[in-house]
């Protein structure tokens, strides 16, 4: 049985696209909505799993939709996407039940792996989306790429020694026994996601923190992410004092 998406975003152009997308991959496109007056019909039927819900809409946008019309026992999974980020935004859509949420522009193999992904887990996921993930996606890394998990675990296990690591020596080891891969392979995918992010986003980001338009090398990247999250880190805990 294929499954059932309902689609309210303003883009006609991006919910043809992603329309055509999608039913290639055996999902049935059952409702659209170019605003939120439209979305209000899609809402009062529940024939859909998954609502792709853009925040920001004509006439009704899609917070409003999902403070006052989205019920709370609703049967169906809700995927919100937006350009427009911050922890708080994401705290109030977890309270408000929404499973998981996108930064656009969001590429159609990762919504397709995301909407599988909220379909195969009984209690929300949106909370595995932390400050690492938002800023991996918004400078142009996939998701679905292998590079982009062993970026985000090699950080996490800096933060948690609270030190930089030698990458061949330590890092990369710890990574490989975590994914069950071998360490060249986790240089090799880490390379190939840092030169993929590099075409999209990840140029204008470090040239507006490094200063400098030379791809940064995998130690490098790793250590600037690590550095601004440890800081980060530091201030949490100066304000909590």
């Amino acid at each position: 049985m294929s499954i059932k998406v309902a689609i309210i975003e303003d883009s006609k152009a991006y919910v043809s696209e992603v329309s055509h997308y999608l039913k290639t991959h055996d999902i049935e496109i059952v409702n659209i909505g170019y605003n939120g007056k439209e979305a209000l019909e899609i809402l009062n039927t529940d024939t859909f799993d998954v609502l792709l819900l853009d925040l920001i809409l004509p006439h009704i946008d899609g917070m409003t939709l999902l403070k006052k019309y989205i019920k709370p026992n609703k049967k169906y999974k809700v995927i919100c996407m937006s350009a427009f980020v911050s922890d708080d935004l994401l705290k109030e859509s977890v309270s408000l039940g929404v499973d998981y949420f996108l930064i656009k522009p969001v590429e159609f193999d990762v919504l397709l792996n995301t909407i599988q992904r909220v379909l195969n887990n009984n209690k929300p996921i949106i909370a595995e989306i932390d400050a690492i993930d938002l800023l991996l996606e918004k400078i142009g890394f996939s998701y679905n790429l292998n590079g982009y998990k062993y970026i985000k675990y090699g950080v996490q296990i800096m933060l948690e020694h609270s030190h930089n690591m030698q990458l061949t020596k330590e890092l990369y080891p710890r990574i490989s026994e975590y994914f069950n891969v071998q360490s060249n392979n986790v240089e090799r995918s880490i390379r190939h996601a840092i030169k993929l992010a590099w075409d999209k986003d990840l140029k204008k980001y470090w040239y507006k923190q490094e200063n400098s338009y030379v791809r940064p090398t995998n130690g490098e990247f790793i250590i600037h992410l690590y550095q601004l999250y440890k800081d980060d880190q530091i201030k949490k805990a100066d304000k909590s004092i």
